[in-house]
């Protein structure tokens, strides 16, 4: 799928304020098989990974996944 298209007119729209932005991650969970899987994973990744783990989300979306996992672990920069 090309995403690029799209990514900048819903990224401006959704970025108006943070309630609109999670409401979009919301969405994409609803909507995307993948996000499934990839909270799965991440999920099995935390049981491992330092409470104090340091994490960069290069490429990998809207930034839905560093919003989970901000979720997951309140220490994690």
């Amino acid at each position: 799928m090309h995403y690029d298209k799209i990514k900048e007119p819903v990224g401006r729209f959704f970025n108006r304020s943070p309630w609109l932005r999670k409401l979009f991650y919301r969405l994409l969970d609803l909507l995307l098989l993948r996000t499934w899987h990839v909270h799965r994973e991440l999920k099995k990744w935390r049981s491992q990974a330092s409470p104090e783990a340091h994490i960069l989300d290069a490429g990998s979306g809207f930034g839905q996944y560093t919003y989970f996992l901000t979720r997951l672990g309140k220490n994690y920069s």
